[in-house]
């Protein structure tokens, strides 16, 4: 869905996934595109992030 709202933040977040490696998931890496470009949304990113489930243990 994402790719249809904001496909030069969907190419960007790809694009800095493929370059950290493994370590970094779609989110992050969508979130962190994102306010690169628009740092007005940092509330609703951080809040996007804040949704993540809890990790298992």
């Amino acid at each position: 869905m994402r790719w249809v709202l904001a496909p030069r933040t969907t190419w960007q977040a790809r694009r800095l996934a493929a370059d950290f490696g493994e370590g970094m998931d779609a989110r992050t890496a969508w979130v962190m595109a994102r306010l690169a470009r628009h740092p007005e949304e940092r509330g609703y990113a951080m809040g996007r992030l804040d949704d993540d489930p809890p990790a298992a243990d």
